[in-house]
């Protein structure tokens, strides 16, 4: 049985797209970490925004 799906096209377009530069801001923050020799816990700051960024990952990838 297929599952339903919740969103269309343009809502798994755009979760998508806001995961991708979830993930693309937190790479660059962790970057600028490391250039910049900050403490292991300012890592921890990335926490909520891998976490959003994984959210609207996976939600596109499973149309919810």
């Amino acid at each position: 049985m297929a599952e339903p799906i919740n969103i269309g096209p343009r809502g798994v377009r755009r979760r998508a797209r806001l995961g991708a530069l979830g993930f693309a801001a937190a790479a660059i923050l962790f970057a600028v970490e490391i250039v910049r020799d900050l403490p292991t816990v300012w890592t921890l700051g990335l926490a909520p925004l891998l976490w959003m960024a994984g959210l609207g990952a996976f939600q596109a990838r499973g149309k919810t």
